[in-house]
């Protein structure tokens, strides 16, 4: 009976593998880049506050290599940004999909002289359009850019997507073809296995917190665990990365599969997914662990919520209920997209052990449960969290003292925005106008946008810790231009200049050369403003260059100069 229904499983999931990897064209699109390809960040790759959506290309670690258009189309979007993808471009093909370069350096030259107009038009570095169809074609191989480094990129890279155009889910690239030559003959790398104890009754070897299991290395290259014995409901995480031949990253597992006594249990797979589900990893992974310890272990159970695009197979929500008479072999496979694979067995008998570990958890008046409204008050200071705001039950630190709220701490992943009020009616007005609710990021305060009605400050934020009333009254600085007053810079293709401010960030800017505005870059991790000569603003002779900063509380910083240029 067990090898008929174990044979079943094998046809259908040989049969459901083998849709998967046809059904989507191998042949239509072409690589954005004309060097070998090597992944730098894989599809689904689990990154802070989310999943990556899609494969970044290394690009030798310099800038400026050109980007080709992956297949016939018309440029459907165009942002840029100073976070996010910075500077990108999406490609609408009539086969139904959406291509998406992003981290680019500049634009080809037509795509950037529109580009240059809109920027003018706005008065803004960070512009979107939206081209009409066709009104912006390319063909399959055509020049579009050149990579860089804008926006959220902490190196040269090339970060690619492919979308379902319809719907605009993320789509794994390697299903296409598109890095069919990249070798990848490497396993997936288990580091570590923890196993989880997931109510008050139950436990593992004796412990009622998490336990790390030992990996043994058998002749057949499989791995297998110490035996554990435990009680009540269980379940395990783990802690691994791939590789390939190429590349000397770590990237993230495409696939995972569990296996109780042979038969499917838990698994995943990351071939697609929507938007919405991405800010799901903070559920997919052990949140607390890994601010704790900054050690990334994947769940392979689930609770209230999950990313049901990404996680195919949940039996009993991926928990074991370890009972009298119960033996279980829990077998976990790992796989790339070549089928490379690792796998390890664990060894589950029921046995109730003296514990030795007790769970820690600090117990308050306040438990919340993650599927409800919540609403806290106290002195001057309110707190509301609207249901679906986390992702799981707990005991809540709330308290206010000396007028500022501590609120729990960031243990506890945060799903939605939480509704914060102070009643500053105790606070002359005079004093209000350049007053916030900050909270605090170690020992740094950080600027929250703070609504003002009357009497009542509010923030909406997906932060936890310590709140409380600051305030900035210092001015943008400007700083390091790259020029000086009577400088000619006739071999010159660019300026440079640096600002920053201190507390409440950067709210805009705008720049004059002659009393006309002008474009300058904004490149928020290095503080810089650049402007580019070709946008041909300068005129012959003296130029007069004018900077005017604001941050997000109003204060000003103005910064004049002046240069020569004569060709």
């Amino acid at each position: 009976m067990f090898f008929m229904r174990f044979l079943i499983f094998l046809i259908l999931f040989l049969a459901n593998y083998s849709i998967g990897q046809d059904k989507y064209p191998k042949d239509y699109f072409r690589s954005p880049l004309d060097i070998p390809l090597s992944l730098a960040g894989s599809f689904g790759e689990l990154r802070p506050n989310h999943f990556h959506s899609g494969i970044d290309f290394r690009t030798q670690q310099k800038e400026g290599l050109p980007v080709y258009a992956s297949a016939d189309g018309f440029i459907s979007r165009i942002r840029i940004s100073t976070t996010g993808y910075g500077k990108s471009i999406y490609i609408d093909h009539p086969n139904g999909y959406t291509t998406v370069y992003g981290h680019l350096q500049r634009c080809a030259p037509d795509i950037q002289n529109v580009l240059n107009k809109e920027h003018y038009t706005k008065q803004n570095y960070e512009i979107e359009i939206r081209p009409k169809a066709n009104e912006m074609p390319v063909k399959k191989g055509d020049l579009i850019a050149y990579s860089g480094n804008t926006g959220g990129s902490s190196g040269p890279h090339l970060h690619f997507e492919i979308r379902d155009t319809k719907s605009e889910f993320i789509i794994n690239p390697l299903y296409f073809g598109l890095c069919d030559s990249l070798k990848d003959t490497k396993k997936p790398v288990l580091n570590s296995i923890l196993a989880y104890p997931l109510d008050a009754n139950s436990q593992i070897n004796g412990s009622a917190n998490p336990v790390f299991l030992n990996l043994n290395l058998q002749k057949d290259g499989t791995y297998i665990s110490n035996p554990i014995t435990a009680s009540g409901k269980i379940s395990f995480g783990i802690n691994a990365y791939d590789l390939a031949n190429n590349s000397y990253g770590k990237n993230g597992i495409f696939k995972m599969s569990s296996f109780a006594n042979g038969l499917p249990y838990f698994g995943y797979e990351f071939e697609t997914f929507s938007f919405d589900e991405t800010k799901l990893i903070n559920t997919f992974i052990d949140y607390s662990r890994y601010q704790s310890q900054k050690q990334r272990f994947q769940k392979l159970f689930v609770g209230y919520f999950y990313p049901q695009n990404i996680i195919k197979t949940k039996k009993n929500d991926g928990i074991l209920n370890v009972s009298s008479n119960l033996t279980t072999n829990y077998k976990i496979v790992l796989e790339d997209f070549n089928q490379n694979k690792t796998e390890v067995n664990i060894p589950v008998t029921y046995g109730v052990l003296p514990i030795t570990q007790q769970k820690s958890e600090k117990v308050t008046p306040y438990f919340l449960k993650a599927l409800n409204e919540q609403s806290y008050t106290k002195d001057d200071i309110s707190v509301f969290i609207p249901e679906k705001t986390f992702y799981e039950d707990f005991y809540l630190d709330f308290d206010v003292k000396n007028n500022e709220l501590f609120l729990h701490n960031d243990s506890e992943a945060v799903n939605g925005n939480i509704t914060i009020s102070f009643d500053v009616t105790k606070i002359p007005e005079n004093e209000r106008e350049k007053m916030f609710i900050a909270n605090l990021d170690g020992t740094r305060i950080e600027y929250n946008k703070t609504y003002k009605k009357e009497n009542l400050f509010t923030i909406y934020t997906k932060k936890l810790g310590k709140f409380f009333l600051s305030k900035d009254e210092e001015a943008p600085r400007v700083y390091n231009p790259s020029f000086k007053d009577e400088d000619v810079l006739d071999d010159a293709k660019t300026f440079k200049i640096y600002i920053s401010d201190n507390l409440s960030g950067i709210k805009e800017y705008n720049a004059f050369l002659n009393d006309k505005w002008i474009l300058m870059e904004y490149e928020t991790k290095l503080n810089r403003l650049t402007h580019n000569f070709s946008d041909d603003i300068f005129i012959n002779g003296r130029n007069d260059f004018k900077l005017i900063v604001k941050d997000n509380m109003g204060n000003s910083t103005t910064f004049e100069s002046y240069f020569t240029k004569t060709k």
